[in-house]
C-alpha cells in the first residue's frame, strides 16, 4: 500500500451504515475511489483489520489513521492494537472520544492526561502515534481546572509522543478558534478533523467543506504552515437534503478547488 501524494482523506465513520459486511465495504470504497479518494481513516468500521486491509489494497486505498476506543487504547496488553495497526499499514490512531468518567471533573481530566502519558511512548516504540480527537465538551471550563479541559490535555501531556487530531467543527462549537488550535499544536498533529459548522433552522449543523461559516483560507493556511499532513473529511451526517456519498463529495471537490492536492 503506497503512500499518496494527496492530503485528503475520508473518515468511514461517515460511512458507517454502508461498511457493515465485506462487500458493504467493497461497494463503498468503490463510491469513495469513484470521487477521487486516495486515503481513509479506518473509524466505525466492525470488520477484522485483515479483511479492511484486503479491501482497501483492492481499491488502492491508504489507511492514513484510525480511531480506537479506550478499551484498546489503554488495555495493559497493547498488542492486539499493535497487530491491528500493523495489519492496517498505518502508524497514527487516535482516542474518537473519551469515556464520561474522564470529562466531567478535573480527576477525570488528570487520569485521562496520565493514562495518555503513559501509553503514547508504549505505543511510540512500536512506531504508532496515539492522538487525542476533540468535541466541543472539551473547551468547557469547570472548578479545579484554570483552563478549558481541551488546553489542560495538550499542555499536561508529552508532546513528544501525545499526538492531537483537531476537529475544526467541534473546536468551533466550542466557541474555539480552529486557527488558534492548529497552531497551539504544531508539530504534533499529523491528522486534522474537517467538517462546516452553519446554521440551519436555527441550530448548529455539520455542513460540507466550504458550504458553511469557518474561514477555510485561514484554516488551510494554519495546516500547511504547521506541516499537518492529512486532512480528514468527518461530516458525522449529511446535511438536510443530501446523502452521505454527496456531501463527501463535495467536500473533496471544494477542498481541491481551494488548491489542497
Amino acid at each position: 500500500m503506497n503512500i499518496p501524494d494527496s492530503q485528503i482523506a475520508v473518515t468511514l465513520y461517515n460511512l458507517r451504515d454502508y461498511c457493515k459486511t465485506e462487500s458493504d465495504l467493497d461497494r463503498t470504497l468503490d463510491k469513495v475511489c469513484d470521487i477521487g479518494y486516495k486515503a481513509v481513516q479506518v473509524s466505525g468500521t466492525p470488520l477484522p483489520a485483515d479483511v479492511i486491509r484486503k479491501q482497501l489494497d483492492k481499491h488502492d486505498l491508504f489507511c492514513c489513521a484510525t480511531h480506537e476506543g479506550g478499551q484498546m487504547i489503554f488495555a495493559d496488553d497493547l498488542s492486539p492494537l499493535i497487530d491491528r495497526m500493523q495489519t492496517l499499514g498505518c502508524d497514527f490512531t487516535a482516542l474518537g472520544a473519551p469515556d464520561v468518567k474522564y470529562r466531567q471533573e478535573v480527576n477525570g481530566v488528570k487520569e485521562l492526561i496520565a493514562l495518555f502519558n503513559k501509553q503514547a511512548p508504549r505505543l511510540k516504540e512500536a512506531g504508532i502515534r496515539l492522538g487525542y480527537h476533540n468535541h466541543h465538551f472539551e473547551l468547557e471550563k469547570f472548578p479545579g481546572l484554570e483552563k478549558t479541559m481541551l488546553d489542560t490535555f495538550y499542555d499536561e501531556t508529552d508532546p513528544s509522543c501525545v499526538c492531537a487530531e483537531i476537529d475544526v467543527h467541534w473546536v468551533t462549537r466550542g466557541g474555539g478558534s480552529p486557527v488558534y488550535w492548529i497552531n497551539k499544536v504544531a508539530g504534533r498533529m499529523p491528522v486534522v478533523h474537517f467538517k462546516d459548522c452553519t446554521i440551519y433552522h436555527g441550530e448548529p449543523r455539520y455542513c460540507e467543506v466550504g458550504e458553511g461559516n469557518l474561514d477555510w483560507a485561514a484554516i488551510l493556511e494554519a495546516c500547511r504552515k504547521t506541516n499537518v499532513r492529512w486532512y480528514s473529511i468527518e461530516q458525522d451526517d449529511p446535511f438536510p437534503g443530501r446523502d452521505i456519498f454527496e456531501s463527501i463529495k463535495i467536500s473533496f471537490n471544494n477542498l481541491r478547488a481551494m488548491g489542497v492536492k
